[in-house]
């Protein structure tokens, strides 16, 4: 039963990214300000920071590719680009240890890492007219400050669960 739970926050914290928007009021900041919360890739990095790479990057492609069908016009851009930074903060936690401020540090990298690629790909195929300047200023900042205070709220509870689930899976394995 524990096995669902993961599925079942991952896909509630979908459902909440879109409704945050208005939830939070989050285009009443700054009019030409651009904040795109991004919770579900925040779960999913601290699980594969706390539990396994592996589930981590199966977990990104999964759900890139349900915030593919749902959101986009474009299949692949969010498989891609979820999988791809799930995968590069895997590959630098390697060689480091882990402790809160390495998981908070690779949350953010993971989400600049992605809103790089998706900004990197709508430009290569011409669905954006941004320039990489406003970019980082209108998107990219509001984007990191937003999700950064997220993730520090998130950051402790969702630790303590990814290790008491990666405890129960190393029990029904042995």
């Amino acid at each position: 039963m524990r096995k669902y739970v993961l599925p079942a926050l991952l896909l509630f914290l979908f459902i909440l990214e879109s409704m945050s928007v208005d939830f939070f009021g989050l285009h009443n900041f700054h009019e030409e300000w651009i904040i795109v919360p991004r919770f579900m890739l925040i779960v999913i990095v601290l699980c594969a920071i706390y539990t396994s790479p592996y589930v981590g990057l199966i977990c990104a492609m999964l759900f890139g590719f349900l915030y593919d069908v749902v959101y986009t016009e474009i299949l692949g851009v969010y498989l891609f680009a979820f999988g791809i930074s799930v995968y590069i903060v895997s590959s630098i936690l390697r060689f480091v240890n882990t402790n809160y401020l390495i998981s908070f540090l690779m949350v953010l990298v993971s989400i600049s890492i992605t809103e790089h690629l998706v900004f990197g790909i709508h430009s290569l195929i011409g669905t954006t007219e941004l320039t990489h300047s406003d970019f980082l200023s209108m998107r990219m900042v509001p984007t990191l400050i937003f999700n950064a205070i997220i993730a520090l709220l998130l950051l402790f509870p969702i630790k303590l669960f990814m290790e008491r689930l990666a405890i129960e899976q190393k029990d029904e394995l042995t």
